[in-house]
């Protein structure tokens, strides 16, 4: 019985690696896979043309289709020309065929693609309520496809620290321009402190802003004690900072 069995084990395995190899042979017996290949590495080269090297590893490919006359591809030098450029969702290269010797055209193929851009950005690293100010701690830099975003986003923490939330900021959202706002802090004849540092001293005074501005923006400020005009960088609604 045992024997049997092992018997009928060994024929299915049989079966099925014929299966295999008969399946993978009649997919590439005429030599489409190398020109799905070579056609999608032109287009992908083409696409990039013109890109910053530093910049080309962000961009991702994928859902290639190709159509038209393609059979003979690999006969003929190949010029795609790039439609709808937009960085965004799906591209289409128009690939002419031309003829090595006379530089006649001898066909036209045609591939769609879609391109993602993933690209190191500020995100939210927890909700965010509505209204609130957007502090460090409150972001983290993750990648995030940007093919679809048009209205702006961050690059780093610095960007957008300050801003105000305009309405609730989902955990792992990007932070963009549709969701966050500058937020004005110190609005101009503002009582505020005016607090001066260098070389490991602190003096605070009392002054007034001469300047509306946003955290981490430069006003102009008045020392109320000695009429001084300073510049310095807003840190609070209260605080100014002199270095």
């Amino acid at each position: 019985m045992f024997k049997k069995i092992c018997i009928n084990l060994i024929f299915i395995f049989i079966i099925l690696g014929l299966s295999v190899v008969g399946s993978g042979r009649n997919s590439y017996a005429d030599g489409s896979h190398a020109r799905y290949v070579k056609l999608k590495k032109l287009v992908i080269n083409s696409y990039l043309k013109g890109i910053p090297l530093k910049f080309k590893k962000y961009f991702h490919f994928s859902n290639f289709r190709f159509s038209g006359q393609f059979k003979d591809a690999l006969g003929y030098s190949m010029e795609p020309v790039m439609h709808s450029l937009g960085f965004a969702g799906y591209d289409t290269a128009v690939i002419k065929l031309i003829d090595k010797n006379n530089g006649s055209i001898k066909g036209i193929a045609y591939a769609a693609f879609k391109v993602r851009i993933y690209v190191p950005l500020a995100v939210a690293s927890r909700t965010i309520g509505k209204f609130q100010i957007i502090r460090t701690n409150d972001i983290k830099i993750a990648y995030a496809d940007v093919s679809n975003i048009n209205a702006g986003y961050y690059l780093t923490k610095r960007d957008v620290v300050g801003k105000e939330a305009k309405f609730n900021i989902i955990q792992d959202s990007v932070l963009s321009k549709i969701n966050t706002e500058r937020k004005r802090i110190i609005n101009f004849g503002n009582m505020v402190n005016i607090v001066y540092e260098g070389d490991g001293l602190s003096l605070k005074v009392k002054g007034m802003a001469l300047q509306s501005g946003c955290y981490n923006s430069v006003i102009r400020v008045k020392n109320t004690e000695s009429g001084l005009v300073v510049n310095g960088i807003v840190k609070s609604n209260k605080t100014v900072i002199v270095k």
